[in-house]
């Protein structure tokens, strides 16, 4: 996906109309304000985006141990299961998973392009990259003696960590007003979602340990998913210049997250600034 952004960037860079066409092709004169016998032509504009991220929590319990990676498997293994005794100083068992575990925000940046066939209506697409955390808490039962006071149920914590990356493409249209510099607009279009797996591990008293299958690490096997969705958005663009604009906005994916058995389609946010580097048609003729 990395690669990806670096390529398409390059490519929007390459093929990118100067602003002066943009002029060109929204009023049919050339730059020395001669007639353009050709007519309107495609102009291309393009940019950075960036934004917080928020991920429907519904496939934040893939994490929490029940599944494909099982804490209480990886707990039990005898190497992990001594170490964290000696830490505690007692032997345990695991007494209760977490249910609901949840992402937190997330920053999500990329880049886009934009395909105008008129001064309203665009073709437009993104390339976007996010990296998630979700963490809750599970609780181990100690083995100690009753005449031992204190609690012997213990809370600690679990966590995962994933990326994520979205191409979505769409339809764009401007509602430009020739008496001031915001345009409202609004997008539609579908979208292609991947997610890869980073990391899924718990935490006991200071010390970190994986619970992900050791097979699969020392194959290392990669876990991820790719999933299909719809998407929609709508916003406010400021121009600021000849060769300048903002975007401020707000998007809805409904996608599916492939991950395991908690892969239904689901509402993703992103509330977003977007820097145009080429705008293309700024106003209405």
């Amino acid at each position: 996906m990395k690669r990806l952004i670096l390529y398409a960037g390059l490519v929007l860079t390459l093929t990118v109309r100067p602003p002066g066409a943009a002029v060109s092709a929204q009023d049919g004169t050339g730059p020395a304000g001669q007639q353009n016998e050709e007519g309107p032509t495609l102009v291309i504009s393009y940019g950075l985006n960036a934004g917080a991220y928020f991920a429907h929590d519904g496939t934040a319990n893939y994490y929490n141990g029940s599944g494909r990676h099982n804490l209480e498997e990886a707990i039990n293994r005898r190497h992990n299961y001594n170490r964290i005794r000696e830490s505690l100083n007692y032997d345990f068992e695991l007494h209760q998973l977490p249910a609901d575990m949840a992402y937190s925000p997330a920053i999500m940046v990329g880049i886009f392009g934009g395909l105008h066939f008129t001064d309203r209506t665009a073709l437009y697409g993104s390339a976007n990259f996010t990296r998630l955390s979700a963490q809750d808490q599970f609780t181990l039962e100690l083995n100690r003696p009753s005449f031992i006071e204190g609690d012997n149920i213990k809370a600690y914590s679990v966590y995962g960590k994933e990326e994520r990356s979205e191409i979505m493409i769409g339809l764009r249209h401007v509602y430009h007003s020739s008496q001031s510099y915001l345009h409202p607009y609004f997008e539609l279009g579908g979208s292609m979602t991947g997610t890869r797996i980073r990391q899924n591990g718990i935490r006991i008293e200071g010390s970190t340990y994986t619970i992900r299958k050791p097979a699969d690490r020392y194959y290392n096997v990669r876990d991820d998913g790719i999933g299909f969705g719809v998407w929609a958005g709508s916003g406010v663009r400021m121009d600021v210049g000849e060769s300048y604009a903002f975007d401020l906005g707000v998007n809805s994916n409904y996608t599916r997250i492939n991950l395991g058995e908690h892969n239904n389609y689901q509402l993703q946010f992103t509330l977003f600034v977007r820097l145009y580097l080429s705008h293309g048609p700024s106003r209405a003729g």
